[in-house]
């Protein structure tokens, strides 16, 4: 295998598998913390809304905004080096050879979608 074909696999690799896992690992944590607190508030609030229920909610709204910028890190960290592959494929003749037989990485990478804000 030539350094281009290792390369370029290892870039379209990242792109396309590697950061679309991590962004929906990190989307599935998002949702479990919305998931997790909402039972939790409301055993509060039928306790008497204890002063506790505020600081729960608003840990949960802030770890839930760093777990969606990860998602949004890993998604346009995916697009963007995508990109950049797709336009060396584009000027470098040993690339473009290699892409003919890389169907796989043919199109944007599948990112899934970010997760959606708890309720609190």
């Amino acid at each position: 295998m030539s350094e281009i074909a290792i390369k370029m696999e290892t870039i379209y690799h990242v792109a396309h598998d590697v950061l679309p896992e991590k962004a929906t690992l990190f989307a599935g944590r998002a949702s479990d913390v919305t998931e997790a607190i909402e039972p939790v508030l409301a055993q509060v609030a039928l306790a008497g809304n204890h002063a506790i229920a505020s600081d729960l909610g608003s840990l949960s709204v802030e770890i839930f905004a760093h777990l969606r910028e990860l998602v949004r890190t890993f998604n346009d960290s995916a697009t963007a080096l995508d990109r950049i592959a797709d336009d060396f494929v584009a000027v470098d003749d040993a690339a473009r050879l290699w892409f003919e037989g890389q169907q796989q990485y043919v199109g944007d990478p599948d990112l899934p979608a970010e997760p959606t804000a708890p309720e609190v």
